[in-house]
């Protein structure tokens, strides 16, 4: 048996359960956690301030676990914010990599983590393995595209093992050895399906349904052009976290154009299905994303429009590429007059993609069992 220390970056365990457990990293984690081959399993945070726990959660997130073999570190230091400062970073990350050498036995243990400064700087004499599992393409974070992007040459450099959501990130970070596991879903989030919002019931007519962050990675461009081209029974819904609000001020500005904050995951799955079709228009510099939006659109059995970059391809008959810059609205008019995913359909792809089987492929290529 193989022991993992599993270090999270940017998002903690707590950030996972507020959204239900919808991302890869708490995915993962929670597979570690109940996987029987793993002999002892480390879940460590990012490091946070201590000023944080003055802030009380409610509710009060459930343990990561009570099995003394499954353990949880919230690592801290007095500073809020994540630092993007190159000496800063490197100091921290090196700091919580030799303490979490001293947990146990490092020679028995797979180190992985989704933070790029960590994977960079960790020993990797002094484990078993140093993985680095990349989600997304980090030098998006805020101020810190250079700080990651020195990374990036440090894990290739050191040959650090990487398990990617996509080709694309694969190519970015250049690494020798390197694997790809795309993001998934977990069939039973799907049934049974969850009451719709009372405001989404009461919407008239057809609806063009996006539901994620609402940031500048969206093509808006392309979503204002699709609110002039849609008849005018359509409605454009875009539901989450209103990130970057002057970026789309414009748009929910237009008459059929409704933004709404985020809904519990349950209602946006509801939503999803409920949809007449659901969309994926993001920019091209987002090609290292693997999107779990579409793969949860499909999951719900909701015809979708996305724009064309590597992750969308192959997926399904039932999602429309757009070529970027192109219009939407052709595509979406066209999915709305084609039949929808059978129930078969939906069942294959829920099982095709679900975290079960991305698991496994995920513990081969970091542990290698």
């Amino acid at each position: 048996m193989t022991n993992v220390v599993y270090a999270l970056g940017y998002r903690t365990w707590d950030d996972g359960v507020k959204v239900g457990y919808a991302f890869s990293p708490e995915r993962i984690a929670a597979r570690l956690r109940d996987d029987p081959t793993v002999e002892r399993v480390v879940l460590v945070d990012p490091v946070r301030s201590h000023l944080k726990r003055l802030v009380p959660q409610r509710p009060a997130a459930p343990r990561f676990s009570s099995d003394p073999t499954r353990r949880h570190l919230q690592p801290r230091r007095w500073r809020r914010g994540e630092p993007t400062e190159h000496d800063e970073a490197v100091r921290i990350q090196r700091r919580l990599e030799g303490r979490l050498r001293r947990l146990g036995d490092p020679e028995d243990t797979v180190l992985v983590t989704s933070h790029p400064v960590l994977a960079a700087v960790a020993d990797r004499g002094g484990w078993r393995d140093v993985a680095y599992y990349a989600w997304d393409d980090f030098r998006g974070v805020p101020g810190s595209a250079a700080l990651v992007q020195w990374a990036y040459d440090q894990i290739t450099a050191r040959d650090v093992n990487v398990v990617a959501v996509t080709p694309a990130i694969v190519d970015i970070v250049g690494a020798r050895r390197s694997t790809v596991v795309p993001n998934g879903i977990v069939a039973a989030d799907f049934e049974p399906p969850a009451a719709l919002p009372d405001w989404y019931g009461a919407l008239p007519g057809p609806v063009a349904f996006y539901a994620g962050s609402l940031q500048r990675r969206i093509d808006v461009a392309a979503l204002l052009e699709l609110a002039d081209d849609l008849p005018p029974e359509w409605r454009l819904v875009l539901v989450g976290p209103l990130q970057e609000p002057e970026c789309f001020a414009g748009l929910a500005a237009r008459p059929n154009v409704l933004i709404r904050p985020a809904e519990p995951r349950p209602q946006v799955l509801a939503m999803m299905a409920a949809a007449t079709v659901c969309l994926v228009p993001h920019l091209p510099e987002t090609e290292g994303m693997s999107p779990l939006k579409v793969y949860e659109y499909l999951g719900a059995g909701a015809p979708v429009v996305a724009t064309d970059l590597r992750p969308m391809r192959g997926l399904s008959p039932h999602c429309r590429l757009v070529a970027p810059g192109q219009r939407l609205a052709p595509e979406v008019l066209a999915a709305a007059e084609e039949p929808r995913a059978t129930r078969a359909e939906v069942l294959g792809f829920r099982k095709e993609h679900d975290w079960d089987h991305r698991y496994l492929a995920w513990r081969s290529a970091v542990i290698g069992t």
